[in-house]
């Protein structure tokens, strides 16, 4: 049996996993928790999960994203190398996906504002009482269990019936007991009474905590909550697992299409979701049994993978999910989530088949549903989602923008971790950069607002023309064909940490411009349907993984966004986690939003004769229609007049 066991150590980190003979390296490297890029989900079709092999034998696959320097220095893509025997190999900068440092920017002032719906009472589904009973006597011969239901009645709790787990009864008599008549119990509502979830000796009133968590096609974010007082102990982020195979929604679907697939899909972001979990209660001295409720949103494709359900029916028409909101009687131990076994899953209601609870949770903590002005909340990821209205109305609908926002898609390309470049400057006379990166170190690659940002100065220089090819008449050291075709180096192979030069290529800007067109014309149809135009709308919320370095001047300049005043515009950062939260705490806030859902409008723009048409209008800097943008008009001229 032994010899069916290879031995992969990880230089310099001198890690040592082991895997099966004949397996994918990959997978291998994947489950032992070695986070790796491969956007393609291991087809071996995106070339960024690079090893190098210092010595072993394996059986490493042809591939075009390899050359002959790199595969006579011992360069292999993991997803097509099988692994035949011991191994000893290094994992390039540019193949590793760091978890730490994930910007989560806005929130803090969403909480510190108390968002545009004001304050409201920590009211959870889950409770906890101290309870002080009444000792038996011959006189009062009642059960143990009816005076821990008489003592809920008096604290005005539903006790008519009572439904208690069985494994709860075998030792309710020694606890009473062990607490000399004082006990905790820790209740759910039930249809017709109340659940019992725990019961502890003593007074244990303070251990009652529950964990709200944003299951992201890119990033999971929990927050770990005490549930008395509703305060955020601590949060912790990190990628979703499920990045190793596939990127997007889609992929992700495909790859579950096999019962083998779908149970990797379910099993990896369970594992991310307990990870996170680990890292909270051991940060706040917590043991797993004091979490007693989970509230949990994603896209509707997450929440079924996360309940191992299959979701194959919302890739085709006419797009029906299993369920539009996790039933209320569902345990976080059924799926695998490490916390007190009695614990339950909540959820808030999907909109659509790609309009997901994510979203809902969004206008909850932005609070669009409370709001008299004309609003148009857009979340900006892997999918576009746009929902306008106000308090008296709200339509949906939902675009495919790609990866490209998210640093899929984009040659160096990456999340906004340590590293990554979030903010560029070009001055227009010597074309020269200027960024910065995340935690200020050496850069590794560029994420969605550093990519944004370039896309936007590139054009005001006029080193790109309104259709994104680069001046090949400008002769300019950073300027230059590549193996990709045309460039434009952003930092040069000694200042970064990967050993290469970190280029924007005029591929990786023809998906970024594809990705804005397409969340555009989706914006602009939507308010069209409804008899709305762009200049009618009083507040645009923008959420999405963006991160706090979001330029707004820019995002308008490539015509992402409208060419509307500033103060018009507000970041949310991740709305989805906040308002997971707020229905954590708040079993008021999640009944209100519940309902607000379920008088949302969705608009299929796939059936949209004109959204094809706006689409194509929308990929052009900023735009076909010029008159659109008038304010980014007149800064090209302005600047490529100075130049």
């Amino acid at each position: 049996m032994g010899k069916d066991v290879c031995h992969i150590k990880i230089v310099p980190e001198d890690r040592v996993i082991k895997v099966a003979k004949g397996s994918n390296l990959l997978s291998g490297l994947q489950d032992a928790g070695i986070h790796i890029a491969s956007s393609c989900g291991g087809q071996g079709t995106c070339g960024k999960c690079k090893v190098v092999i210092k010595s072993g034998e394996y059986n490493a696959g042809i591939t075009p994203f390899l050359s002959k320097t790199e595969v006579s220095e011992g360069y292999a893509l993991a997803c097509l190398t099988l692994v035949e025997g011991d191994l000893t190999l290094s994992i390039p900068p540019s193949s590793k996906v760091l978890g730490e440092g994930i910007i989560s920017g806005g929130e803090k002032r969403l909480i510190d504002e108390r968002w545009a719906i004001g304050p409201w009472d920590v009211k959870p589904r889950t409770k906890s009482f101290c309870l002080s009973l009444s000792p038996p006597s011959l006189d009062d011969n009642r059960s143990d269990l009816e005076r821990i239901g008489s003592a809920l009645s008096s604290q005005g709790c539903n006790s008519y019936h009572i439904h208690c787990p069985l494994y709860l009864l075998k030792n309710l008599a020694r606890q009473v007991r062990d607490g000399e008549w004082k006990v905790t119990v820790t209740i759910i509502p039930a249809c017709d009474g109340i659940e019992i979830i725990d019961i502890q000796p003593g007074k244990a009133c303070l251990q009652h905590y529950g964990v709200a968590i944003d299951v992201g096609t890119t990033t999971v974010v929990c927050y770990l909550v005490d549930l008395n007082d509703g305060r955020i102990i601590a949060s912790e982020a990190d990628y979703n697992a499920q990045i190793s195979c596939g990127e997007d929604i889609i992929s992700r679907i495909i790859f579950g299409r096999s019962q083998k697939g779908l149970e990797r899909l379910h099993n990896l972001v369970i594992s991310t979701i307990n990870r996170l979990i680990l890292q909270l209660l051991k940060g706040a001295q917590i043991k797993p049994d004091r979490l007693f409720s989970f509230m949990v949103v994603g896209n509707t494709t997450m929440i079924h993978l996360l309940l191992g359900l299959d979701p194959r029916y919302i890739r085709e028409s006419p797009y029906i999910p299993t369920f539009s909101s996790i039933p209320h009687y569902i345990k976080a131990s059924e799926i695998g989530i490490h916390a007190n076994k009695n614990a339950y899953l909540s959820g808030l209601p999907s909109i659509a088949s790609y309009v997901g609870s994510d979203i809902t949770a969004g206008f909850l903590a932005a609070g669009i549903y409370r709001l008299s002005e004309m609003s148009v909340f857009i979340d900006i990821g892997t999918n576009g989602e746009i929902v306008v209205g106000n308090k008296d109305w709200l339509v949906a609908a939902s675009c495919s923008a790609g990866p490209a926002f998210e640093g899929g898609e984009v040659k160096f390309g990456m999340r906004a971790s340590t590293g990554a470049i979030d903010s560029v400057r070009i001055d227009p006379q010597s074309f020269e950069p200027v960024y910065s990166t995340v935690h200020k170190q050496s850069a590794r690659g560029i994420c969605g607002s550093g990519i944004l940002d370039c896309l936007a100065e590139m054009f005001l220089a006029g080193l790109i023309n309104r259709r994104g090819k680069i001046n090949r008449e400008l002769y300019h050291p950073r300027i230059r064909e590549g193996t990709d075709g045309w460039e434009y180096v952003i930092v040069w192979e000694k200042d970064t940490a990967i050993g290469k030069d970190i280029c924007l290529t005029e591929v990786d800007i023809d998906n970024i411009i594809r990705a804005k067109g397409a969340v555009f014309a989706a914006m602009k149809v939507l308010l069209k349907e409804i008899g709305f135009t762009v200049d009618q709308v009083d507040l645009f919320l923008i959420a999405g993984g963006f991160g706090h370095c979001l330029n707004i001047e820019n995002a308008i300049t490539i015509g992402l966004l409208p060419d509307l005043p500033f103060e018009r515009f507000r970041y949310l950062g991740n709305s989805a986690i906040i308002g997971a939260y707020m229905a954590l705490i708040s079993e008021d806030l999640r009944q209100e939003i519940s309902e607000v859902a379920k008088g949302v409008t969705y608009i299929e723009l796939s059936t949209s004769a004109s959204f094809m048409d706006e689409y194509v209008s929308a990929l052009f800097l900023p735009h076909t229609d010029q008159s659109l943008f008038p304010n980014v008009g007149s800064k090209t001229s302005l600047n490529r007049k100075g130049a």
